[in-house]
């Protein structure tokens, strides 16, 4: 197989306490790794956020109101819970935290080592879903990054920098172009995929960047998920 040059590039848009996004991320990774040209795919991780200013509550609560009833949310939690056991996620509802999640994206943008980073990013999800543990307590923050080897500096530059800030919007105002709803994935600038798609399509679709460069081209087009599910 002929070696390929051109660099690609997938950037993600996510958020911490999307129930989804953990699922979606895992799937995605998964169909990279079978991706004859991953080691030419870079991945930028993208900052959004489900709820800005919103002070936290459980997860369990969140659900309720925005689905509007008990029957519902446990419905979709089940749901998700199934689905996250698939790909080897713990889903753990009864300890999750739900709120303005702007401290660990901005967390994430001083993290240049991009093997850390990615590091940071899988252990907010796991540290959070699975363990309960708080994603808007700077202390708490502080406790996951370090467990990762994110710097002193680093961290000090997170909580310091309005440019980073700057940075979480501007990927926020990104977003807004595509529409709404995460988790939310564009190809090489290209074409979009929305939701928790099962690991073929991400496939699929990392194909149709291939092809694209390439000069050939196939049309692919996704669901939109957001805190309560896919459409």
């Amino acid at each position: 197989m002929s070696s390929v040059s051109k660099n690609f590039v997938v950037d993600i848009w996510s958020d911490y306490v999307c129930p989804w996004c953990w699922v979606a991320k895992r799937r995605f990774e998964n169909a990279l790794a079978s991706f004859p040209y991953k080691d030419s795919v870079q991945v930028n991780v993208r900052a959004y956020r489900l709820a800005p200013n919103h002070v936290a509550e459980s997860m369990v609560g969140a659900l309720k109101r925005k689905l509007g009833s008990p029957v519902s949310a446990v419905s979709m939690m089940s749901a998700v819970k199934q689905y996250g056991q698939s790909s080897g996620l713990d889903y753990r509802f009864e300890t999750m935290l739900f709120g303005d999640t702007a401290d660990a994206h901005v967390l994430v943008k001083a993290v240049e080592d991009q093997a850390v980073k990615k590091d940071l990013v899988e252990a907010l999800y796991e540290q959070s879903t699975t363990q309960g543990k708080s994603l808007f307590d700077r202390k708490s923050l502080e406790a996951i990054a370090k467990s990762v080897g994110v710097s002193d500096e680093s961290v000090l530059l997170a909580w310091s920098s309005q440019d980073l800030r700057f940075q979480m919007q501007e990927d926020e105002r990104a977003a807004a172009q595509f529409g709404s709803g995460v988790p939310f994935f564009v190809f090489n600038n290209s074409f979009s995929v929305s939701g928790a798609q099962p690991q073929e399509a991400f496939l699929q679709a990392l194909n149709q960047m291939y092809l694209e460069s390439t000069g050939e081209d196939e049309s692919f087009s996704g669901q939109v998920c957001g805190l309560d599910g896919c459409n």
